[in-house]
């Protein structure tokens, strides 16, 4: 099931926010565990409470006139997905889908979204005062938790609600995903 990823559309997301993230001091939040996961070697997470389950990859059908993010819907026991692949959605360089390749299904605005990522760790206690927040400095800062310091290294906690677009359907847009990704 290899598939080549697209390579169109690579640019890095830019924070459109006029609110200004802090970039001092921990920040409390109640965020108790978190699934981590790798993109290249840096790892990211995201609450376990909006994680509803991992598997490998599964077939997706296409979406025409999609965005590159957006790579197909899968039929998960009744229940239309869109498949995100987080590297095109983050402006990474793409890299070729395995039967090895990990997807992440979530919660975001009360909908379920595959995210198919490179490796999946663990899922992981924060400890108490770990999380830093995001600086301005980082295209993403808007889309972020904040940053965690674990003893596998600095952990990017990736906001569910923030990092996919709203998934309601609108008119004329299939799953509500074209023009937001």
């Amino acid at each position: 099931m290899a598939r080549k990823r697209k390579t169109e559309d690579m640019s890095p997301a830019v924070s459109d926010s006029s609110e200004p993230v802090p970039t001092t001091g921990p920040v409390s939040f109640e965020i108790p565990q978190v699934v981590v996961f790798r993109l290249d070697e840096q790892l990211h997470a995201l609450p376990i409470e909006c994680v509803q389950e991992i598997q490998q990859i599964v077939e997706f059908t296409p979406v025409p006139g999609g965005s590159a993010a957006l790579v197909g819907m899968i039929d998960l026991r009744g229940s239309v997905v869109p498949a995100i692949d987080l590297r095109a959605l983050l402006g990474m360089p793409m890299i070729d889908y395995s039967l090895d390749t990990p997807m992440i299904f979530f919660r975001t605005h009360g909908r379920l979204v595959a995210l198919l990522v490179d490796e999946v760790d663990d899922v992981v206690d924060l400890p108490d005062d770990c999380m830093q927040p995001p600086s301005n400095l980082y295209d993403l800062a808007d889309r972020m938790i904040g940053i965690c310091k674990l003893t596998q290294g600095l952990v990017i906690v990736l906001d569910p609600d923030r990092l996919v677009p709203d998934a309601a359907p609108s008119s004329g847009d299939v799953f509500g995903m074209e023009d937001a990704l």
